[in-house]
């Protein structure tokens, strides 16, 4: 399992809230290992949709690279 999605897992402890509500409005404590402004939930929601923006980003590389090397072997 992904540690940040892991509620047994340390970094998603008590140990990391700070006193704070969760940015997100949902009521529930703030803080965990890998960020002081969300609650365990609603961290899960962001860095999936952040991991999903790098996972587009490199798709899109990934596509513009075939591309081009395909259009390089097209010039010999």
């Amino acid at each position: 399992m992904i540690t940040y999605k892991d509620p047994k897992h340390e970094g998603n402890s008590p140990k990391y809230h700070t006193g704070k509500k969760c940015i997100e409005g949902c009521g529930r404590p703030a803080g965990t290992a890998w960020g002081p402004y969300w609650c365990f939930e609603c961290n899960i929601k962001r860095l999936d949709r952040t991991n999903a923006q790098f996972e587009k980003i490199i798709k899109g590389f990934d596509q513009k690279t075939t591309k081009e090397s395909h259009d390089r072997q097209g010039e010999k």
